[in-house]
């Protein structure tokens, strides 16, 4: 009877859990196929384009090779390009973390709650600015002619105007600009998640501020750290509209690169090559800072 009676009981659990199961999947399958149409089957088809070869005249033929990636990655020009891409955005990922450290240290040890919301809004509202205007803002800065040359004159600090346009260090400028935010954020609620009962303990046991910062505070926020580095890694290796801007088109830059190929010269299968590389380049570059966050989380925890 006890066997009996607890079947029907066991077989609703599982009709019910099925049911559910089966209602999460119809309420993930809108943004499922979404991205399967957007994303999955658009970069299935230029993985397929880079392979395909070209005539003399970048006429698409049918016929496929690794001539692409061979060209990617043997050509002087483009392995310099791809290695000048890797190190400013590395440059700019050092510099924003660095920047984003107090920062962040003083979003979250602000006492007063509507200056914490003030110093968010202010981090924030950049974001609600178009990139191009930002960019176009950095340009009436650094030209020539701009506000920090003419200042720099009137103080007669320097003779003539400085070149600070149209070159790898104003894109790096503007990029620590655009992308500051990025790194600020999760290094922030990293930090918000620290008890403060382990800085107080911490204190209590004869460490001092200093100590304390470098012993509980700076490990328990590289996951934050590396978390910001990603993002601002990622959107730095793969934006062209502000390098285009600040730098010019004759910048050594991956994106440029492919810019030039997809729009300009029209060699669709090369510029889908470049693209595949920067991918995988920006992909192994992630992998690699997850791989070590979680290392490190795992050290944390053992401590």
């Amino acid at each position: 009877m006890s066997r009996s009676g607890a079947t029907p009981a066991v077989t609703r659990r599982k009709s019910k859990g099925a049911g559910r199961k089966t209602f999460q999947w119809l309420l993930l399958s809108p943004s499922l196929l979404f991205l399967t149409l957007f994303l999955v089957v658009p970069f299935a088809m230029l993985l397929v384009l880079s392979f395909r070869d070209v005539d003399s005249l970048l006429t698409v033929l049918p016929t496929y090779s690794f001539s692409q990636y061979v060209t990617v990655f043997t050509t002087s020009a483009y392995a310099r390009t791809i290695g000048s891409t890797l190190w400013m955005a590395l440059i700019t990922t050092t510099i924003c973390v660095l920047m984003a450290y107090p920062a962040a240290y003083l979003l979250v040890r602000t006492p007063s709650r509507g200056l914490r919301t003030f110093f968010y809004i202010l981090l924030v509202s950049p974001l609600l600015t178009s990139v191009v205007i930002r960019t176009f803002a950095w340009i009436v800065l650094l030209a020539q002619n701009g506000l920090i040359n003419e200042m720099l004159m009137n103080l007669h600090l320097i003779r003539q105007p400085l070149s600070l346009l149209w070159n790898m260090n104003a894109v790096i400028i503007a990029y620590v600009q655009v992308m500051l935010p990025f790194a600020v954020l999760p290094l922030a609620t990293s930090m918000g998640e620290i008890p403060p009962n382990l800085r107080r303990a911490s204190m209590i046991l004869g460490a001092g501020r200093v100590r304390t910062f470098f012993r509980v505070t700076l490990p328990l926020t590289v996951p934050g750290m590396l978390s910001g580095a990603v993002i601002v890694f990622s959107l730095a290796a793969g934006s062209y509209i502000t390098p285009l801007l600040v730098g010019g088109r004759l910048q050594p830059l991956l994106p440029l690169a492919i810019y030039q190929q997809a729009v300009q010269v029209f060699n669709l299968p090369l510029a889908a090559a470049m693209s595949i590389t920067l991918l995988v380049v920006v992909g192994a570059v992630v992998a690699l800072a997850g791989w070590v966050s979680k290392r490190w989380e795992g050290k944390m925890r053992d401590v």
